[in-house]
C-alpha cells in the first residue's frame, strides 16, 4: 500500500511538471484555477471539479448537476378548461416526458402545457434525465349561482362562485346599470342591461342582468325612468322623504317606525270630504299621491303609502282590506301587515293619526304599530283566512317603547311616581311652569303635594293646575300646567 501511494505522488507531481514546462510568460496556465495534489487511493472514486461548482468552492461528482434540476411548480389549481404550461428547469435540455396520473382530472400535452378536465386532485410527472419529478394539480369546476338575472333599480342582488376556493375578480360591463362589489354584491342602479363578470385565475365567468324600474326601486335609487308622469312625481318625493328619514346604521325595524312616523306627521286625514261625501272629487286621497303630495288622505292613501316603503326596505309585507269598529259603526278599512324576523305584525297609520273634534290630533301614537292579532281584533275586522297570522313577538309596543327611551333621554321620564311632586317643584324653580312628563302604567299621580310645593314658590298667590294625559299603550304621558293669579309665572 505504502508503495502504491509513493507512485501516485510521482504521477501528480509530474502532470504538475508537464503543466509548468507548457506555460509562458505570454500565455495563461492551461488549468483555469490552482491546481490541487490529491492522494487518493485505488478503492475511492477519483473527484473532478465541476467548473461551476468551483466557482462557488465546492467539490461535486460528475453526476450532481441532476439534483439541481426542478420542474417549475410543484402544486397548481385550476379551473376546468384552463390551461397552465409546466417547464423543467436545470435539466441541460435533456429530453422530458410528461405525463398524468389522472388524465381525467387533467391532460399534459408533450410539450408540458397541463389543462383542467373535470374537477379533483391528481399528479403531472415530467421524467427526464433518469429520474421523475412531480406537479400536484387541482382542478375546480367554478359556477356562477345565476347566469341570468332580472332585478328592479334600487334593490341588491347577491351574486356567488361556487366551486372555487381562488380568489374572485368582479367587473361590470356598465356601472351606471349595475355596480358589484369585490365580495359579488350587485347593486341595480337604473334600467338596462350588463353584464357582470367573475374572474377565476383565467377562466372568466358571465351573468346576463337586466333591471327594470318600478315605485318601490325608484324610492330608493331616485331614477325615474320609465314610470309615468304622476308616478315619477310620486317617486321623486318618496325618494327625498326616504334619503332624509332613512339611514344606513338604521334596523330595519327602526326604519319602519321612522317611515310610520314622517306618514303620521305630515299627513292630515281628510275628515271633512269624508263627512260631506266629496272624496269622490279627491282621488288622491286613496294613493300615495294624497299623503306625499298633497298630505291629505284617507286610510288607502295611508296604507298604500306604506306599502310603497315597505317594499322599498325590502320587507314582506300584505294589505289588508276589511272593516274598522269605531263607536259601533262598521267602516270599510284598509291597513297594512308586516313580517320581521319570522313574525307578522299589523301597522295601522290612519288609526294612530286619530282626528280629535273633526281636526288633527297633532300626536304620533302607537297603539296601532306592530301589534299582534289579539290586539287588532278589538277594533279591526278581517277575513283571518285570507291573511297570515300575526302573533306578534319581541317588536309588540316597539313604538311606545321607543318612545319612553326619547323620554328618559330627555330627563322626562317618572321611574317612580312619587318623585311627581319633587319633579314638578323644581321644574318650576326653574322656571318651567308647563312640564310634560311620561311614565309606565295608567294611574295618575297623586297631586296635593305637588301643589303644596308649588304653592310655596309663589307665597300670597293663589295657583291653578291644568292636567292633560295621554294613554300609550303601557304609558301614560302627563302635561302638567301651572298658572299663577296674576298669569303664568315666567
Amino acid at each position: 500500500m505504502r508503495k502504491n501511494g509513493i507512485m501516485q505522488k510521482l504521477l501528480c507531481g509530474l502532470v504538475l511538471c508537464a503543466a509548468l514546462l507548457g506555460s509562458s510568460a505570454a500565455t495563461a496556465p492551461l488549468l483555469p484555477y490552482p491546481a490541487r495534489l490529491m492522494e487518493v487511493s485505488a478503492a475511492e472514486p477519483v473527484m473532478l471539479w465541476d467548473e461551476t461548482e468551483s466557482l462557488r468552492g465546492k467539490r461535486t461528482s460528475s453526476s450532481s448537476w441532476q439534483e439541481y434540476v426542478s420542474i417549475s411548480e410543484t402544486s397548481i389549481v385550476l379551473s376546468v378548461g384552463e390551461k397552465r404550461e409546466l417547464f423543467m428547469i436545470g435539466n441541460r435540455k435533456l429530453p422530458v416526458s410528461w405525463r398524468s396520473k389522472r388524465s381525467r382530472i387533467a391532460g399534459v400535452s408533450e410539450d408540458g402545457v397541463v389543462v383542467g378536465i373535470s374537477a379533483g386532485t391528481t399528479e403531472v410527472i415530467a421524467e427526464t434525465g433518469g429520474r421523475e419529478y412531480r406537479c400536484t394539480v387541482r382542478v375546480e369546476a367554478p359556477a356562477l349561482s345565476k347566469t341570468r338575472l332580472e332585478g328592479t333599480a334600487g334593490s341588491n342582488f347577491q351574486l356567488r362562485v361556487n366551486g372555487t376556493k381562488r380568489k374572485i375578480l368582479w367587473k361590470s360591463s356598465d356601472t351606471s346599470v349595475v355596480k358589484v362589489s369585490s365580495a359579488g354584491k350587485l347593486a341595480f342602479l337604473r334600467p338596462g342591461t350588463a353584464e357582470i363578470s367573475a374572474s377565476v385565475g383565467s377562466t372568466k365567468l358571465v351573468c346576463r342582468v337586466t333591471v327594470f324600474n318600478t315605485m318601490a326601486g325608484a324610492v330608493v335609487s331616485g331614477c325615474l325612468e320609465g314610470l309615468t308622469k304622476t308616478d315619477a312625481r310620486i317617486a321623486e318625493r318618496a325618494h327625498e322623504i326616504y334619503a332624509e328619514t332613512i339611514s344606513d346604521d338604521m334596523t330595519l325595524v327602526e326604519k319602519i317606525l321612522a317611515i310610520h312616523d314622517y306618514i303620521v306627521e305630515h299627513t292630515e286625514y281628510a275628515y271633512a270630504e269624508y263627512q260631506n261625501g266629496t272624496l269622490s272629487d279627491m282621488p288622491c286621497a286613496f294613493s300615495p299621491e294624497g299623503v306625499l303630495l298633497k298630505q291629505r288622505a284617507v286610510c288607502q292613501g295611508y296604507a298604500e303609502t306604506m306599502e310603497l316603503f315597505l317594499d322599498a326596505l325590502g320587507a314582506e309585507n300584505r294589505l289588508i282590506y276589511g272593516l274598522g269598529v269605531n263607536g259601533g259603526e262598521k267602516i270599510s278599512h284598509v291597513w297594512n301587515l308586516v313580517k320581521l324576523d319570522g313574525s307578522w305584525y299589523h301597522i295601522d297609520a290612519t288609526w294612530d293619526d286619530p282626528v280629535v273634534d273633526g281636526k288633527d290630533s297633532g300626536r304620533v301614537y302607537y297603539d296601532y304599530f306592530l301589534m299582534d292579532d289579539a290586539a287588532m281584533k278589538k277594533d279591526h275586522i278581517w277575513q283571518k283566512k285570507d291573511y297570515p297570522a300575526a302573533k306578534g313577538g319581541e317588536y309588540k309596543d316597539y313604538g311606545y317603547r321607543q318612545l319612553a327611551e326619547e323620554y328618559r333621554a330627555a330627563g322626562r321620564y317618572l321611574e317612580n311616581l312619587e318623585d311627581y311632586a319633587d319633579e314638578i317643584a323644581a321644574r318650576c324653580a326653574a322656571g318651567e311652569w308647563e312640564c310634560e312628563l311620561m311614565f309606565s302604567g295608567q294611574e295618575l299621580p297623586e297631586t296635593d303635594a305637588m301643589l303644596r310645593r308649588v304653592a310655596a314658590l309663589v307665597p300670597g298667590k293663589g295657583i291653578k293646575a291644568y292636567f292633560r294625559y295621554v294613554r300609550c299603550g303601557n304609558y301614560t304621558i302627563l302635561t302638567t300646567e301651572i298658572v299663577a293669579e296674576e298669569g303664568r309665572k315666567s
